[in-house]
């Protein structure tokens, strides 16, 4: 009877303990993310760089919080050359160039924007945004304060719906055609910044 306890005991501390780490297991798997975002408006050598910094850095983490953290210039330089110093890095002098141009180009741009708020963005480039939406009738199928059309959801809070980058990503979709109703394929990626900064005004108040 003895034995027969110590092994219902042993199989119960097994059991514990194996079930404690198949759980904790996943928790360390998704740590980071992989979280990406849409290159397709920047300049084709930083659509380049950005792939050097998908393809190295998702080597050792997830890619969120390097695309969420905001740094000057000398920090992400000091950052990128700490990991590269690291011993299981295997990223070259080449290659961490290539990640800093990246890094320092969605700085200075989609991540500076995304922080500005509505009453700082240029007036000229709502007032931009506001013509080109009308210009391509968006209003037939949406309604903004009541006027427009039917077909789609009302945007008067729509700037509280999505962010910035869900909205430049589906205006990048809709001129590439994988979106409906398209954008014109000539439409500009300044045109598509303006049509964004104006509907980030639309906060329903």
């Amino acid at each position: 009877m003895r034995r027969i306890a110590l092994s219902l005991f042993s199989g119960l501390v097994f059991s514990a303990v194996f079930g404690f780490l198949a759980s904790a297991t996943p928790q360390f798997k998704t740590a980071g993310g992989t979280e990406r975002i849409n290159v397709s408006s920047y300049p084709k050598d930083v659509q380049k760089d950005y792939k050097t910094f998908v393809d190295k850095c998702s080597e050792c983490h997830g890619l969120t919080s390097s695309l969420k953290q905001s740094f000057s210039a000398a920090a992400w330089t000091e950052e990128v050359h700490r990991t590269q110093s690291m011993a299981s890095s295997h990223v070259s002098d080449k290659e961490a160039k290539a990640i800093l141009v990246f890094l320092n180009y969605d700085e200075t741009h989609r991540k500076s924007r995304a922080k500005l708020p509505a009453s700082e963005v240029p007036s000229k480039s709502i007032e931009a945004g506001q013509k080109f939406y009308y210009a391509q009738s968006c209003d037939a199928c949406h309604t903004i304060g009541g006027q427009g059309g039917q077909g789609g959801p009302p945007l008067d809070d729509v700037a509280e719906r999505r962010s910035r980058d869900q909205l430049l990503q589906r205006m990048l979709e809709r001129r590439a055609g994988t979106m409906m109703p398209p954008l014109p394929t000539d439409t500009t990626d300044q045109q598509i910044n303006d049509l964004v900064d104006f509907l980030l005004t639309l906060k329903g108040r």
